[in-house]
């Protein structure tokens, strides 16, 4: 009985760690997006930035966009799949951080090449 407690106890935590080490990924790949966006919004302007509100929009626009990316197929076999599955999202994600700019920041986005 003692063993069985222990091993449930194991796999738990196991889960656990793997979901925490999952979720710490993607806030990572998160942060990552966010970063590379205001360093490009304020290469010429520095007021550019991402507002906190914009930022917590864009945080939860790009936590789709991740999981889309982790879920979808790798191989080069499935090619096609992934193109199907990630282009249709990734384009969905950039109108999404784009209908939240301000026209400055828009123009900044724009000017830079960010697409």
């Amino acid at each position: 009985m003692n063993l069985q407690k222990i091993m449930m106890s194991l796999l738990f935590l196991i889960m656990t760690s793997a979901t925490v080490f999952a979720q710490k990924s993607v806030d990572a790949q998160i942060t990552d997006l966010i970063k590379r966006d205001n360093t490009l919004l304020t290469e010429k302007d520095t007021s550019l930035k991402l507002t906190e509100a914009q930022e917590a929009k864009v945080r939860e626009i790009y936590k789709e966009l991740v999981v889309v990316l982790d879920k979808a197929p790798k191989s080069k076999k499935k090619q096609q799949e992934f193109e199907k599955t990630v282009l249709p999202k990734r384009e969905e994600t950039l109108n999404a951080v784009l209908s939240l700019l301000t026209p400055k920041q828009l123009e900044a986005y724009n000017t830079n090449g960010i697409h």
